[in-house]
């Protein structure tokens, strides 16, 4: 933001970042979750081992919580003002 570039656009950067990571461990997850399925199916109690609607409702609860864990501090990492942060050293 020093150099110019709008606030907007420094949040819309982190959580491309952030969501490309959080995308790219949701697939390794899912992957290994899916092979181990077959190891701890007699430690499920009520769930099918592959049941698809846990493993979508866990997709989609770890992919939130990693978006607003990324949307939060940059949203207010665009709100300081540059010149305050460059003079605090």
């Amino acid at each position: 933001m020093a150099i110019g570039a709008a606030p907007a656009s420094v949040v819309r950067l982190v959580l491309s970042c952030v969501c490309a990571l959080v995308a790219l461990g949701v697939i390794i997850g899912s992957a290994v979750s899916l092979w181990a399925s077959r190891y701890v199916a007699s430690l499920l109690y009520g769930v099918e081992p592959r049941d698809p609607a846990t493993l979508a409702g866990a997709v989609v609860v770890l992919a939130t919580v990693g978006a607003l864990a990324a949307w939060l501090p940059a949203w207010r990492a665009s709100r300081i003002d540059p010149a305050v942060v460059l003079r605090n050293e």
